[in-house]
């Protein structure tokens, strides 16, 4: 573990640390060692911006080998391209399947953003990276940096000797990409064909669009484009403007007619492309021209692919069914990393011992906060992460237990007024993997960061997942469940009160006609207080066999008369 202390200090950007372990000969040979992710020192130094040039300095002066690995991190920061070359980078490598340092630099952090990637790319051709370089994936530089709509590099690229091939630009789409809009009225006026296409399938309108030029755009509807015009994949026209974070002219799409709802492919709209770029003034501007925010595709809704706080907290005002949050937006929600954090994960060896599977309250409740759990839920660690950097044994009475986690599906998340968020129960892991546990607790975050996780006997509020949180007056009332198989009531719906200023959990005895054991459902508070439930599956038994079948009613819940009614 000593040389991984050379790690942090280089991931931390810690100059004097470094300096003083190198000076340990132990550490000082042990510099190109890797740790348990796989990383040397140099390779920490490459990609994290902690890090400054004068600590890579630091690190090739005493030996620090450069590889491959750590130029292809460089590939987005000028300097320390320049100081890993000038330290004898071997800058011509090609890796498996025809990867080069252009084909990587094509692929660097936020090459649509970054400011120096036409000097880095002149700096490799001028270190003699080859600049016909092709994958076996059929990807080049100029290819790569096209689609992304860096064209700027593109025309650097092909007047250093790219191959034109590559992208197969047409007289029309380089006036889009390089030229005036008097280039392209030159152009449109002689007869120019307003449809061609180059390689990636777009026409000149759309690349007029992934430029952001609404001038240009404007000049080409004008004449006669098709405004639905499609690329590679079905692509739309907006998702040009939403990757290259042009909210001008999505705004002047829509308001020249283009469908906010169309969709790729692979069924991805506008909201969804816009969420995926995490680009919140483009995901306002859809919300607020009406996009449907529960849009379905197979892998889920917008929301579900939301992971930071702005983003999600405005899906969710404006009506998204919290069902469909992730971890991930969760955990932006609660101000945490979406990133694992094991060095937030510190337990003491007494909280570990004690505390290290699941075990219920013995109290209605029971305030069960430990250096585990706490740090289980800050560092966003699995179950598996945990058992491995902590060591915990495999087997416990002979069997094996699973470990505890915070990281869970089906967890419920509700905020209060005065600012605590809830988040309540849920499941790690899937039914076959030795860590799944369905767990009954509730972690109350408050406003300055500190967590209160409440236990529960078993008897009193079982394990619960899937079901729904909803905040009426002083109290939360939980709605259904997935469950363990044993514990399901089928024709029961479960019903739990939460008292959000005690923390006692209530069993609530319902009658009328109920939804049955329902779960993945919506729970909407009304303004007289009761509960709409919709959607979501029901569990029943169907001819001896266990069935899930979808609901397809409104179910109300008077919560001051526990009486189910249908709508």
């Amino acid at each position: 573990m000593a040389s991984h202390a050379l790690h942090h200090a280089v991931k931390n950007g810690d100059l004097r640390g470094v300096s003083e372990l190198l000076k340990d000969p132990s550490l000082a040979t042990g510099i190109n060692e890797a740790d348990n992710e796989g990383w040397t020192p140099l390779m920490y130094a490459v990609a994290y911006p902690e890090a400054d040039v004068e600590l890579l300095r630091t690190l090739i002066r005493h030996g620090a080998t450069i590889d491959q690995t750590s130029v292809s991190y460089a590939l987005s920061d000028l300097q320390k391209l320049t100081e890993l070359i000038d330290g004898g980078a071997n800058i011509r490598y090609k890796k498996e399947h025809g990867y080069d340092a252009l084909i990587n630099a094509a692929y660097g952090d936020d090459v649509l953003n970054n400011p120096q990637l036409l000097d880095i790319l002149n700096l490799l051709i001028a270190n003699g990276v080859s600049l016909t370089g092709m994958t076996s994936y059929g990807e080049s530089c100029v290819r790569v940096l096209s689609r992304i709509g860096r064209f700027d590099a593109v025309r650097l690229l092909l007047r250093a000797g790219a191959n034109p091939e590559d992208v197969k630009l047409t007289p029309l789409i380089e006036a889009v990409a390089f030229g005036t809009l008097t280039d392209i009225e030159a152009l449109v006026q002689s007869g120019m064909a307003l449809e061609t296409r180059d390689h990636w399938e777009r026409t000149p309108w759309l690349f007029a669009i992934q430029t952001g030029d609404i001038g240009k755009a404007q000049f080409l509807l004008e004449h006669g484009v098709d405004k639905n015009a499609r690329g590679r994949c079905g692509k739309p026209p907006m998702f040009y403007a939403i990757e290259n974070g042009h909210a001008p002219m999505v705004k002047w799409l829509l308001e020249i007619g283009i469908d906010i709802e169309q969709a790729d492919d692979f069924g991805n709209t506008a909201l969804r492309f816009a969420v995926e770029h995490c680009n919140e003034e483009i995901v306002s501007i859809l919300v607020n021209a009406g996009a449907n925010v529960d849009r379905q595709i197979k892998t889920g809704t917008a929301l579900g692919d939301a992971s930071t706080r702005n983003i999600v907290m405005k899906l969710l005002e404006a009506g998204a069914d919290p069902k469909e949050l992730s971890s991930d937006g969760r955990r932006a929600i609660l101000g945490f990393s979406t990133d694992t954090e094991m060095e937030l994960l510190k337990p003491s060896q007494s909280d570990l011992d004690s505390y290290r599977f699941r075990c219920f309250g013995k109290h209605n409740p029971e305030v069960m906060n430990n250096s585990f759990w706490e740090g289980m839920i800050r560092s966003g660690a699995s179950a598996h992460e945990a058992r491995e950097a902590l060591g915990i044994e495999e087997k416990f009475y002979g069997r094996y237990t699973e470990v505890w986690c915070a990281q869970r599906f089906g967890q419920s998340l509700t905020f209060l007024p005065d600012g605590r968020i809830l988040q309540i129960a849920g499941e790690h892991e899937d039914h076959y993997d030795p860590d799944f546990c369905i767990y009954n607790d509730v972690f109350v975050h408050s406003p300055d960061g500190s967590i209160v996780i409440y236990g529960y006997p078993d008897s009193v509020f079982p394990p619960t997942d899937f079901h729904t949180a909803t905040a009426v007056g002083d109290a939360i009332y939980l709605i259904g469940s997935l469950g363990y198989p044993a514990a399901r009531r089928h024709g029961l719906t479960p019903v739990y009160r939460l008292d959000t200023t005690t923390f006692e959990m209530e069993p609530l005895q319902t009658t009328g006609e109920c939804p049955g054991w329902i779960y993945r459902h919506r729970a909407i508070a009304s303004p007289t207080g009761a509960i709409r439930v919709s959607g979501g599956e029901i569990l029943s038994i169907q001819g001896g066999e266990e069935a899930h079948s979808h609901n397809a009613k409104v179910f109300v819940l008077d919560v001051e008369r526990k009486v189910w009614s249908v709508e």
